[in-house]
C-alpha cells in the first residue's frame, strides 16, 4: 500500500473513484463543465450558421433554426469584399514578430534571472513582479506620448515595432521562462561552460532544445493574444493598410450587411481556435511543468 501511495499521480485514489459517493460527485462534474461548454460554445455555432443566412431571413420574425438555402459562394464573396488576403497576410506578419520577440526577449530574460542572476536579480524580479500588478492603463498615456513624439528622434508611429517591444517585455511570459528554468539541471550548464561555450550558445543550443514545451506555450499565448489585439494596434497604426484582422472588422462594420458580417467575424476567430486545438497539448506542458519545476 505504501509503494501505491508513492506512485500516486493525482489527489485521489483509483480505490475512491470506485465508491458510489465519488462517482456521483464525477457525473455531476462532468454534466457541469458540459453546461459550462456549451454556455461558450453555443453562441459561436449560432453564429456560424446564422452567418449563410440571407438578410431579410436574419431580420425575420420569428427567426429560423436553419437557413433556408445555404448560399457556399457567399464565403468567396465576403472574402473578397472584406479583403481578407491582404488582412490575413499583415496580420500573419504582426503576430510572426510578437511570436519573435517573446520568445526571444522574454527568454533570455527568463535565462537571466533563473541561471546567470547578475548583481540586481532581486530587485529585478521585484520590479517585474510589480509591473503585473500595476494597472495596465496607468502607463498607456505616457508610452503612447513617447511613440508619438518618437525614441531617439525615430518615429515609431504606424509601424509593428512598438507592438513587437511590448510582446518581448512581457512580464507573464518572463516569470513562466524562469520557472520552467528553474528545473533544469545545472550539469548541462556547467558542462557547456567548461567546454568554453558562451552563454548565448548555451541557451541556443542547450536551454531552447529542453524548454521546448514553454517555448511552444508562449508562442500559442502569443499567438491567439496578437490575433485578437485591438487597443494598441488602433492607437499606433493610422494607415488601413496595416491594419489587423481586429481593426479590419471595426472598419467594416458599417459597410457589410449583418449576415455578411457575421461571415466576416467567423474568418476572425476560425484561425486563433484551430491554432489553439492543434497545440493545446503544449500549453499544458509548459504551464504545469513550469509550475511544478518552479
Amino acid at each position: 500500500m505504501k509503494k501505491g501511495n508513492e506512485n500516486r499521480t493525482s489527489i485521489i485514489l483509483d480505490v475512491e473513484m470506485r465508491q458510489k459517493k465519488a462517482k456521483i460527485i464525477q457525473a455531476f462534474l462532468v454534466i457541469f463543465f458540459i453546461i459550462v461548454s456549451m454556455a461558450f460554445f453555443l453562441p459561436i455555432l449560432w453564429m456560424m450558421i446564422s452567418s449563410f443566412k440571407g438578410t431579410q431571413e436574419f431580420m425575420q420574425v420569428p427567426p429560423t433554426l436553419l437557413p433556408e438555402h445555404f448560399d457556399l459562394g457567399k464565403i468567396g464573396r465576403v472574402w473578397a469584399k472584406g479583403k481578407l488576403s491582404r488582412t490575413y497576410l499583415v496580420t500573419f506578419v504582426m503576430v510572426a514578430g510578437d511570436v519573435a520577440f517573446s520568445l526571444f526577449c522574454c527568454g533570455l530574460g527568463g535565462y537571466v534571472l533563473s541561471r546567470l542572476k547578475p548583481a540586481g536579480t532581486k530587485a529585478a524580479l521585484a520590479v517585474v513582479l510589480w509591473s503585473m500588478m500595476m494597472p495596465s492603463n496607468l502607463g498607456m498615456v505616457p508610452l503612447f506620448i513617447n511613440l508619438t513624439n518618437g525614441i531617439f528622434g525615430i518615429s515609431m508611429m504606424d509601424t509593428y515595432l512598438p507592438l513587437w517591444i511590448m510582446q518581448g517585455g512581457n512580464a507573464f511570459n518572463t516569470l513562466l521562462f524562469k520557472s520552467f528554468f528553474d528545473g533544469i539541471s545545472k550539469t548541462y550548464l556547467e558542462a557547456a561552460r567548461v567546454d568554453g561555450g558562451s552563454e548565448l550558445t548555451i541557451f541556443w543550443k542547450i536551454i531552447m532544445p529542453l524548454s521546448k514545451p514553454v517555448f511552444m506555450s508562449v508562442a500559442i499565448f502569443t499567438v491567439v493574444g496578437g490575433w485578437g489585439s485591438f487597443l494598441w494596434p488602433s492607437l499606433i497604426l493610422k494607415n488601413e493598410e496595416l491594419h489587423p484582422i481586429g481593426l479590419a472588422l471595426l472598419n467594416m462594420e458599417k459597410t457589410l450587411p449583418i449576415d455578411e458580417y457575421l461571415m466576416l467575424l467567423i474568418f476572425a476567430i476560425v484561425p486563433p481556435i484551430l491554432f489553439f486545438i492543434l497545440f493545446q497539448k503544449y500549453i499544458m506542458e509548459g504551464v504545469s511543468v513550469g509550475g511544478i519545476k518552479g
